[in-house]
């Protein structure tokens, strides 16, 4: 028998087990490769918003508006401008939140629909209060896992929420600028 009989004879022995092994590897590969990226988009988007909550606080500190609208907003856009797209100040519903929280009563932000210590005319955007922007962005995976991932059978292909915020206290009125607008 020369060993050219013996690799056709394999060759039609294992003709099918090509198929199975490629299956095999393929699928938890792919898994593992999508995962990968699912985890670094993920990454992305929390860096992105947390980045862009971050200067919209800075910017409410300055009592800073753009000049057609109150403080509120101009935050929001604010947020809107470093959020790359991902979410913005006319979502429906509301993506983007603004609070203001006396330093004193810090788990119960200032409605202003009722007289509160630390509201004035202007809201709650009154020097030495503290403003906390925060967002609320729905994230969905791309590559669906086993339901036995994680506490509960959660399946991975469900959404979840991203809430990154950032918060810090309300600085001084500019210069010649007693209260503004909320």
């Amino acid at each position: 028998m020369t060993l050219r009989d013996i690799y056709k004879r394999r060759k039609v022995c294992s003709s099918g087990s090509t198929l199975v092994e490629l299956s095999m590897t393929l699928v938890p590969v792919l898994a593992f490769t999508f995962g990968i990226f699912d985890i670094g988009l993920m990454q992305f988007r929390w860096m992105t918003l947390q980045n862009a909550v971050r200067e919209g606080s800075r910017y409410a500190v300055t009592f800073a508006t753009d000049g057609t609208h109150g403080q509120d907003l101009s935050i929001k856009e604010t947020v809107e401008q470093y959020g790359l797209g991902m979410v913005k100040a006319s979502d429906s519903p509301a993506t983007i939140f603004v609070n203001y929280y006396a330093p004193t009563a810090v788990n119960t932000a200032i409605s202003c629909d009722t007289h509160v210590s630390g509201c004035s005319a202007a809201g709650g955007n009154i020097p030495g209060n503290i403003v906390e922007v925060s967002v609320s962005a729905p994230f969905s995976w791309m590559a669906p896992l086993s339901g036995t991932y994680g506490p509960n059978n959660t399946y991975a292909s469900g959404a979840f929420t991203l809430n990154p915020s950032a918060a810090d206290v309300l600085g001084g009125y500019p210069v010649g600028v007693n209260s503004v607008t909320r």
